[in-house]
């Protein structure tokens, strides 16, 4: 009798601890997602690192080839890895120097056989200082700089550690190619000029990059705009062509023409853009046409960090996230 007096009592307190906990349970990573790292929000990476977890993809099998999106917000960089060799393509905003370093060794990597800044725009080229201080790097491929200021600011910091280190810099030239493990990444243009005259859009001086391994290539664009795709791709035809391509500048549609996604015809794209950005990337209208091509689209403000794998068996792709209701498109 008395053990089911206490029993009975006892049941409230346990239905409102359970009601309590899943109202925890499914609030925590709205907060988490919309406002971490504001105040006393942690963020996906605090809580993961408290908890000795790792909000990563599984590194690729010996011998594969992957190509990893970095979740870095509205910037670009991107962690090409063949048979153990690493290559970074960009290195994100100035916001990721004091992270980016370790996401990197998270994901295996104790040194850089190249590092590449596609166009010197701060979203691209800021965490760079943050690499060089923390992981070697043998060779940091560069694009046309005469327009920039190269002896101030990220720009020159970025420059001037390179040569601390030891980092070889080396100016894109069209031709140019590199291995990266039993793969090769190959500069297909290193920026675009109209006929006749000059371009003062920075995005067009970004080099167009294609990496090859096997059975499997990537293409990277920069930021490059629609005049600079559509002359690319009028020269360079079925060169261009990609399993993977990264959605040109964060997918804005001032580039990802449907000329060259049709030239390219990837399976997969992924855009690179942060969380409800005031440009509104990727728009809409892009989305509607990789959709309206068939053509699987992902992006690191809803998807995290994003990783093709190409294997014996295809493309396999991971994401740290799930899109869940609450995370709309930007626009």
């Amino acid at each position: 009798m008395r053990k089911r007096r206490r029993t009975a009592r006892r049941r409230p307190w346990r239905l409102i601890l359970t009601v309590l906990a899943a109202l925890v349970a499914a609030v925590v990573p709205y907060a988490v997602e919309l406002f971490g790292g504001q105040g006393v929000i942690p963020t996906w990476r605090d809580l993961y690192e408290s908890g000795g977890l790792e909000e990563r993809p599984a590194l690729p099998a010996q011998g594969e080839t992957a190509v990893t999106f970095l979740d870095v917000g509205q910037g670009d960089a991107v962690l090409v890895q063949q048979n153990g060799v690493f290559c970074l393509l960009d290195a994100g905003t100035p916001d990721v120097q004091d992270t980016i370093a370790d996401d990197l060794r998270s994901l295996g990597v104790t040194e850089l056989e190249l590092m590449v800044m596609t166009h010197p725009h701060s979203d691209h080229y800021g965490g760079m200082p943050g690499v060089l201080e923390e992981i070697p790097v043998q060779t940091l491929l560069l694009p046309d700089l005469s327009q920039s200021d190269t002896q101030s600011g990220n720009l020159g910091k970025t420059l001037e550690l390179a040569r601390e280190q030891g980092t070889e810099l080396k100016e894109a030239e069209e031709g140019m190619s590199f291995p990266i493990g039993s793969g090769t990444l190959t500069v297909l243009c290193d920026g675009y000029t109209p006929e006749g005259g000059e371009d003062d859009d920075v995005n067009d001086l970004s080099l167009w990059l294609l990496f090859e391994a096997g059975n499997f290539t990537f293409l990277d664009t920069g930021d490059a705009e629609q005049e600079a795709e559509a002359a690319v791709t009028a020269r360079l035809g079925s060169e261009l062509r990609a399993d993977l391509m990264k959605a040109g500048h964060h997918g804005s549609q001032t580039s990802n023409g449907e000329t060259l996604l049709r030239t390219v015809c990837p399976q997969i794209v992924v855009a690179s853009c942060g969380l409800n950005n005031s440009y509104g990337h990727p728009h809409q209208a892009v989305i509607d046409r990789m959709e309206a091509l068939g053509i699987a689209f992902y992006r690191t403000d809803l998807d995290g960090a994003v990783t093709v794998t190409a294997g014996e068996e295809g493309l396999t792709v991971q994401t740290t996230r799930e899109q869940t209701e609450a995370l709309d498109p930007a626009a």
